[in-house]
């Protein structure tokens, strides 16, 4: 009896896997991608990603090579990044997530050069709308210089209220760019009240950009 539960298990976990579907990167099955892993092995064929919801940790990362349908499954900790979509995600640590604390392991897009000391990353969500229809919203981390593996939302208390004096602190080793985000220059500061993702992101962006030239 046993034999064949898992036996129906593996079947209905492989008939997942090959059933393509797209709701989010962290959420899929059956997607064409490219999966780099720690050890430098490269994987090309299809992948599968399972999470709970928005804010919980990616618990199935599955991969079938070329035309295989047979799926392996891998550890977070053994990739690297992952290539789909024409996009590039790493698994980042999300911290100051809105209402919700942090520390969900999560596949998130790669918005500026891997090798950078500053560097930021999209959160890609599913939300539902009052009429109850379902829409995706990109939600802005970033990686704070000499962190490589934790990433804070942008709107998070991390970085405001008070965006002048906090971001700053984090910034030292570029002191033009923090006299430009202490004078609250409009190009480098935006302000507690919610002045939109594409605000935030070109600050964010003009601010990865002067501190790496800084380095």
């Amino acid at each position: 009896m046993q034999r064949l539960a898992l036996i129906l298990f593996v079947c209905l976990g492989t008939l997942a896997c090959n059933t393509p579907f797209y709701s989010t990167v962290n959420n899929m099955a059956g997607q064409p991608a490219t999966l780099t892993l720690n050890n430098g092995q490269i994987l090309h064929g299809k992948i599968s990603i399972n999470s709970f919801d928005n804010y919980s940790t990616v618990s199935h990362v599955a991969f079938a090579e070329g035309v295989s349908r047979l799926y392996e499954t891998y550890r977070l900790n053994d990739i690297r990044f992952l290539f789909v979509n024409g996009s590039s995600y790493n698994v980042r640590n999300l911290k100051g997530n809105e209402m919700w604390g942090g520390n969900a392991l999560r596949f998130v897009k790669e918005l500026t050069p891997a090798n950078s000391s500053l560097q930021l990353f999209e959160n890609e969500v599913l939300c539902k709308s009052a009429d109850g229809t379902l829409h995706r919203e990109q939600q802005l981390f970033v990686q704070l210089p000499g962190n490589e593996f934790e990433v804070y939302n942008a709107q998070s208390d991390k970085f405001i209220p008070n965006f002048d004096v906090k971001v700053p602190a984090f910034l030292v080793a570029c002191q033009s760019l923090c006299e430009k985000i202490n004078a609250k220059n409009k190009d480098f500061f935006y302000a507690f009240v919610n002045q939109g993702e594409t605000r935030r992101k070109q600050v964010w962006m003009n601010i990865v950009n002067a501190y790496n030239q800084c380095q």
